[in-house]
């Protein structure tokens, strides 16, 4: 859950997982100085015990290269079970990385489709705000993009699964920040009669192995896989010109928040 605390210093736009990749440098620095502390301190007592056991193996089999083997081995497992990542620092990484490539597979609809993309932001002055990963807004439309790492995913009927869970409190919660965000960025660019009134698309992005049946609607949510994200959005199908387009990302960098420049906490 992010929650806002003091805002940080922010240079340039935010670039996809940011947040994510910041969050894991300073949680991973403060575990691994911990660590090190307490593997300093717990070396008091096996280290000595190690070598002394290493002794006795030694001399018991009259070949001192097996107790120098057990020591070496013993240190390195102890110290693999000190140095080991936690399973919520691994899933921070994970997520990181997972959003970043989401970011590259957006850069083409940047570069080639006369969109603008917004990554990492969030939006405040609503009554309950909320993340954006991605926004892209293209001549085809306004798009909400989240990135998920789901490796166990499956599609059955109207259903979408992780492992055992039904996903759709994820979908139908995309799909009220969509709806949401496009009454705000109606109301920001009102001053272009051109936007009229901004209807965003929720999408999400899945990272995963193998995915049949995208992209695929399913309770008002395109479902898609990363490597299909460019040709959706680059659609012939115009609905902006690029004075549009221009007008109304200007109006969502001013309502979305960069995640560090407001303090968000993942």
């Amino acid at each position: 859950m992010a929650v806002l605390g003091r805002a940080a210093r922010q240079e340039g736009p935010p670039r996809a997982g940011q947040s994510l990749e910041a969050a894991y440098t300073q949680r991973y620095n403060a575990w691994i100085a911990a660590r090190r502390r307490g593997a300093a301190l717990s070396a008091l007592w096996w280290g000595p015990a190690f070598a002394a056991i290493a002794i006795v193996a030694g001399v018991s089999t009259r070949y001192p290269f097996f107790g120098v083997l057990y020591f070496v081995l013993a240190t390195a497992a102890v110290l693999d079970v000190f140095f080991r990542r936690p399973d919520s620092l691994v899933g921070i990484k994970a997520r990181a990385e997972a959003e970043s490539d989401t970011g590259k597979a957006l850069r083409a609809v940047q570069h080639r489709g006369q969109a603008a993309v917004l990554h990492d932001r969030i939006l405040t002055g609503v009554a309950d705000p909320f993340e954006v990963e991605h926004l892209v807004i293209s001549p085809r439309g306004a798009f909400l993009i989240e990135t998920k790492r789901w490796g166990d995913a499956k599609m059955l009927g109207t259903k979408f699964y992780v492992g055992h869970d039904n996903q759709e409190p994820v979908f139908k919660k995309l799909a009220e920040h969509a709806r949401v965000l496009g009454e705000v960025l109606t109301a920001a660019a009102a001053h272009d009669e051109e936007v009229g009134i901004v209807t965003v698309q929720p999408v999400i992005a899945v990272h995963t192995e193998e995915l049949p049946g995208t992209p695929r609607n399913m309770l008002g949510v395109t479902v898609v896989i990363p490597p299909q994200l460019a040709p959706m959005l680059r659609s012939p199908d115009a609905r902006w010109s690029a004075t549009a387009v221009r007008s109304l990302a200007e109006a969502a960098e001013l309502r979305l928040v960069s995640k560090q420049a407001a303090g968000v906490q993942i």
